[in-house]
């Protein structure tokens, strides 16, 4: 096989992996509007919880939880850093990565430009994690501030109607903030595939293909979401939103 044909499969590969991974997002999204998924129960349960803060005076434990939450996200955007800046020396190497793979038979055909390449797209990945995750953290932030705003239980200017709205519209800021998170944490498992491309770009497909299934069957089939359905009867809100919101047991 002439290099450029490979190469040709190569940019192939690459552009199915990138249709595994958005197709994959995008079809989270809508598929949470319509059936139990971790996002569609948990945005549930953080409504909820905002609900009853309201009903707290002290409010240690809710500042507490999230700074928890914030200490995790910054764990994740700070590693990013050294992961990109240890992938970039990665860059410098290619020639000898180059020359190691020259002595493995079944490796497929490449050249120092295209290892290079594949580096450099296990950066791009990591970048946009990188992005992902601090763009969650400005999000908890904000939420940290409603928290912060949020009317006491003895306000006799906050009426019914104006705590209910804080509840959901904080929970929502919460629920985009986790969202953008584990778009964070979708890229580092999407990353982790890019390394079979290293080998066969059959391989780098297959990878992708085994890691939208681990997602899959963790946000639509783990006995975690089912714990969080079989909890939903605690949930206030979900017993007053119950026929719009339509949870179905997974």
């Amino acid at each position: 096989m002439s290099f450029l044909s490979a190469e040709l499969i190569d940019i192939s590969a690459f552009i199915l992996f990138l249709i595994i991974w958005f197709g994959y997002a995008a079809f989270a999204k809508r598929m949470s509007k319509k059936r139990a998924t971790l996002s569609s129960v948990l945005i549930i349960l953080r409504i909820d919880w905002m609900n009853h803060l309201l009903q707290r005076e002290n409010r240690i434990l809710d500042a507490a939880l999230m700074g928890n939450i914030e200490k995790n996200i910054n764990f994740f955007a700070s590693t990013t850093l050294f992961i990109i800046a240890g992938a970039l020396t990665a860059l410098t190497s290619a020639p000898t990565i180059y020359e190691m793979i020259q002595h493995i038979p079944w490796v497929w055909p490449q050249t120092v430009t295209l290892i290079q390449c594949k580096i450099f797209s296990i950066i791009m990945v990591l970048v946009y994690a990188f992005f992902k995750f601090t763009w969650a953290l400005r999000q908890y932030g904000f939420a940290s501030v409603m928290i912060g705003a949020a009317p006491n239980p003895e306000d006799q200017n906050a009426t019914e109607e104006m705590k209910k709205a804080f509840a959901v519209n904080a929970g929502k800021l919460i629920d985009q903030a986790q969202h953008n998170f584990n778009m964070g944490m979708r890229s580092y498992y999407f990353a982790l595939s890019i390394v079979g491309w290293f080998i066969h770009p059959a391989l780098f497909v297959l990878f992708a293909f085994i890691v939208m299934r681990i997602l899959y069957l963790r946000e639509f089939r783990s006995r975690s979401l089912k714990t969080l359905v079989d909890g939903l009867s605690m949930s206030q809100y979900y017993r007053d939103n119950q026929e719009s919101l339509k949870i179905n047991k997974p």
